[in-house]
């Protein structure tokens, strides 16, 4: 049963510039306007759920989001209140792309805000041109609710799980590090390498980090990157160096595990930079020497890496997962399975409230959440 919508409805904006690359509560308005009416081939949405991405800081400090605007990237759950579109029927709970706002229009003809449009196959799934806008499949939304749907099987597990199915496969007689493993992406990653039979080593930061790493995700060892004796502990828990390197977090440390641990034909999915993200000086736009714009391969693999990368013959796969959404509905079933079985364990921090979005935005940077940090509407 759809939702009635409200004559009018709230949405924090970019109110304030940056100045010194510090995200603080200042950065954001809270602002009311009229409820729009969807017209021919709209349909209006109200937003349940907001992931909230690593990168909305690089974003903001870079001009991506506007000032005196949302944030037009966050990924959403939503639920179709008005629809004008017959990709849409109302009471359909969808996944798209949404602001900081309670309510949305959007539209299947639209492409996504910052990939461009679907491929043919994809569009031909979702019925949208939005490789992130679709309709979840009934059983779905009755099976998992959106804080499950908008994680395991939103970006952060559909990336553990293509890209851990491109290095593999994954044998039991491989060393796996899984580096950023209390995170969205690797603590899926470790668990799926786990579910494998490998020997599955996180990184993560602090002891305590650590510990819930090992018991949660039931991994063999998780090393506090932040420890003095790190590269001995590192060396140590690989004596045989590493098979398939899972790594979100770029810079110094994949540069040094590639070098230094990493197999003669072995594996590195790269998918992050989280390390430029949470670094204490803001991260410039992605760009290669001569302006222009770095491929997906550059932004995520330091080219200090690359000569041991081609010396040993490493296969090296970074990529936007959306290259693979063609296939979600055969992930989401392989996923759903795990699940259900226990072998894998949803990992996200909950913010409950529209009211407490900015809080969540800037606590991304000030204190570490496990797995995807993510704010119930209500």
């Amino acid at each position: 049963m759809a939702t009635l919508a409200p004559k009018t409805f709230r949405r924090w904006v970019y109110a304030k510039p940056m100045t010194d690359g510090s995200l603080t509560l200042d950065q954001f308005a809270l602002e009311e306007a009229p409820t729009p009416e969807p017209a021919e081939g709209q349909a209006l949405v109200k937003v349940k759920l907001l992931n909230i991405h690593s990168a909305t800081r690089s974003r903001l400090a870079s001009g991506a989001i506007a000032l005196g605007g949302t944030d037009p990237f966050s990924y959403a759950c939503a639920e179709v209140v008005r629809s004008r579109d017959p990709a849409f029927r109302e009471g359909d709970v969808i996944a798209c792309q949404a602001g900081w706002q309670e309510y949305q229009l959007i539209s299947s003809q639209d492409a996504s805000i910052g990939y461009g449009r679907a491929t043919e196959l994809t569009a031909a799934l979702n019925r949208t041109n939005s490789q992130w806008c679709y309709v979840f499949r009934p059983e779905m939304t009755r099976m998992w609710p959106p804080e499950v749907l908008m994680d395991v099987f939103g970006t952060s597990g559909m990336t553990a799980y293509f890209g851990l199915r491109e290095c593999g496969p994954i044998m039991p007689r491989d060393a796996v590090l899984a580096a950023g493993a209390s995170g969205s992406v690797g603590s899926m990653a470790a668990q799926l390498a786990k579910k494998a039979g490998a020997r599955v080593v996180g990184l993560a930061g602090g002891a305590e980090r650590c510990r819930w790493v090992v018991e949660t995700l039931r991994i063999d060892a998780c090393l506090d990157y932040r420890a003095d004796d790190f590269l001995a502990q590192l060396q140590a828990a690989f004596p045989n160096g590493v098979d398939v390197f899972s790594d979100g977090v770029g810079g110094d440390l994949t540069t040094r595990v590639v070098q230094t641990l990493m197999n003669p034909n072995s594996r590195l999915f790269a998918y992050g930079t989280s390390a430029a993200y949470y670094a204490e000086e803001t991260p410039a736009p992605p760009s290669a020497p001569g302006g222009q714009r770095k491929t997906t391969r550059q932004q995520f693999v330091p080219a200090e890496a690359e000569p041991a990368i081609a010396a040993k013959n490493i296969k090296v796969e970074a990529w936007i997962v959306h290259d693979f959404y063609h296939e979600r509905i055969t992930a989401e079933n392989d996923l759903s399975r795990l699940l259900l079985s226990g072998a894998l364990k949803p990992v996200h921090a909950i913010v409950e409230g529209f009211e407490k979005l900015p809080e969540a935005v800037v606590s991304l940077y000030r204190q570490p959440h496990a797995g995807k940090l993510q704010v119930r509407f209500g």
